[in-house]
């Protein structure tokens, strides 16, 4: 195991990617290739900034977020460093987990190296984007992507997942926008 990860981009203070204020993770690294990804940049693993699993630990702990969402790139390609990472936070103190990833929750499951992982994950957002699908539905990208409660903590806003219309915010950078939240597709 690394003792950094992979980072695409990270902001602290994100509430349209899950309940309360949360601290936002993108990891870079992914090879599904999905058509129409938002993340086309975050593909190519060695092209993210690598930061060390106790910086991000502690920034998260320091952080005013209330939960933390994770999401890529794809976060299992990294499910070891994720893992130790959220461990550390969890010493420190309680924060909600959601996590994106293309997989499927059945094949994640086989996997010996995404146990840790999916064992700190509140809810996982599953499955690969599909572009055709995309049906403009809230807190997910295709209507073949499904919202599994790995705990019961985020299932009191399940009502909040799959319903019409879909949030974004700005974040200001220097001279840089992003845009945070799932776009609406441009078909």
């Amino acid at each position: 195991m690394r003792n950094y990860i992979y980072v695409y981009m990270k902001e602290p203070e994100v509430t349209v990617l899950g309940p309360g204020k949360r601290y936002v993770l993108w990891v870079q690294g992914c090879h599904k290739n999905c058509e129409g990804c938002v993340a086309d940049n975050a593909k190519d693993m060695e092209n993210g900034k690598q930061i060390s699993i106790d910086a991000l630990a502690y920034e998260i702990i320091l952080s005013k977020a209330e939960g933390i969402t994770i999401s890529g790139g794809e976060p299992f390609l990294q499910a070891e460093e994720l893992a130790e990472m959220l461990s550390k936070i969890k010493k420190k103190r309680d924060i909600g987990v959601i996590i994106y990833s293309g997989y499927q929750y059945e094949e994640l499951i086989k996997k010996p190296e995404t146990q840790k992982l999916l064992a700190q994950t509140d809810l996982l957002i599953d499955g690969p984007y599909v572009k055709e699908l995309d049906d403009g539905k809230s807190l997910r990208g295709s209507s073949n992507q499904r919202t599994i409660y790995l705990t019961q903590r985020y299932k009191i806003n399940a009502s909040e997942y799959g319903v019409q219309g879909r949030k974004n915010e700005n974040f200001y950078h220097g001279i840089y926008v992003h845009k945070i939240g799932i776009p609406e597709n441009k078909r």
